[in-house]
């Protein structure tokens, strides 16, 4: 295979790792996630490079296990609309002081229960 072809595929797959962390957790994250797969992919590229004297396809299958385990830590955390109900409130999210759901914090009637929520002044 061709480098451009593994590079092509490497972004492709830090892009996807970072693009469901963002969704899950906010853009923010979703940037942090693309920034710490690179740098750990370089890492682990040079560190491959170095103990296998120079071999290249080691050192291309090792920079894939960054953006794979990113995958599946992204996959694995808790989104913000989660957390909200177990601590109270995350990210755009709060819990409904009635019926323990998440709510958009923005919201003046809980979607699940119908209750007031105009009136509880951000009290989860």
């Amino acid at each position: 295979m061709e480098p451009i072809f593994g590079f092509l595929l490497f972004g492709v797959t830090a892009i996807l790792a970072s693009i469901v962390a963002g969704k899950r957790n906010g853009v923010g994250i979703g940037f942090l996630y693309l920034i710490i797969i690179c740098a750990v992919a370089f890492g682990l590229v040079v560190l491959t490079s170095n103990i296998t004297h120079g071999n290249g396809m080691m050192a291309g299958l090792a920079a894939f296990l960054s953006p794979v385990i990113g995958i599946i830590v992204a996959f694995s955390t808790a989104t913000s609309e989660k957390r909200a109900v177990l601590h109270g409130e995350s990210g755009e999210y709060k819990k409904c002081p009635f019926c323990a759901e998440s709510v958009r914090k923005e919201a003046i009637k809980c979607k699940h229960c119908a209750s007031d929520l105009s009136n509880t002044n951000g009290v989860a």
